[in-house]
């Protein structure tokens, strides 16, 4: 049995208090979010910036797999 890394099969971005999160779906459906963008927004939240709602809706929407990488 040969097994194989998953791969990125839909890429976009996300903008979260200013910051661009470059995230993938991969083929087996795991949603992820690029390391270096994450600790740029924890940087960015520690920092006092805000949270648009509706930014966070749309992220929370993909990030449960609502769709928004159509």
């Amino acid at each position: 049995m040969t097994t194989s890394d998953p791969v990125s099969v839909w890429q976009g971005e996300f903008t979260m208090s200013g910051v661009t999160l470059h995230c993938h779906v991969l083929d087996d459906g795991t949603r992820i979010i690029e390391a270096a963008d994450v600790q740029a927004l924890m940087d960015a939240w520690a920092a006092g910036a805000d949270v648009d709602e509706e930014e966070a809706a749309a992220f929370a929407r993909w990030q449960r797999g609502g769709g928004d990488e159509q």
